[in-house]
């Protein structure tokens, strides 16, 4: 709902008037054509540097694809699971917005790669809203406040903690 690809629902839902988002979801889309276009998504490739983008890739452990920036593919075919939500980790280094929203974007990623990730947000874009939703109580450690929401009779309960 909040990425507007959702319309169904009732309530009042509101946006930061300022400050750029990026929404990742739990399988990034991954357009056919260049590596640097696939991470550069949703913004036009030549907007970043290749160091930049090769950094961004170095940090989340795809430092194999660094090469390979010009090579055109349907690379949701030539990644796993798992460097396809690396890549779209790296997306977000990249961009640098001011809210983040992660919906089971970590899913496949091991714990060690998945505190990295958090790891590098609190350095790089510490003053960046994160907002998780995931089912790992892990990833709990890495936010300030917990929001549990619980179906009832055609409705929804929302918990802060």
């Amino acid at each position: 709902m909040l990425a507007g690809v959702w319309r169904f629902g009732a309530g009042r839902v509101e946006l930061p008037e300022k400050g750029r988002m990026l929404f990742v979801p739990q399988q990034p889309y991954l357009p056919i054509g260049t590596l640097r276009a696939a991470v550069a998504y949703p913004s036009p490739p030549e907007d970043f540097d290749d160091e930049r983008v090769r950094e961004v890739l170095r940090a989340m452990d795809l430092a194999r694809l660094t090469e390979r920036l010009d090579e055109v593919e349907h690379w949701e075919q030539h990644l796993s699971t798992e460097e396809q939500q690396r890549l779209a980790l790296a997306r977000v280094l990249l961009h640098e917005p001011d809210w983040i929203f992660l919906d089971e974007a970590t899913s496949t990623l091991d714990e060690e790669v998945e505190e990295r990730f958090y790891d590098l947000l609190e350095e790089r874009l510490p003053r960046s809203a994160v907002v998780s939703v995931a089912g790992r109580p892990g990833l709990m450690q890495f936010h300030d406040k917990r929001w549990t929401i619980t179906p009832r009779n055609g409705a929804a309960t929302i918990e802060v903690g």
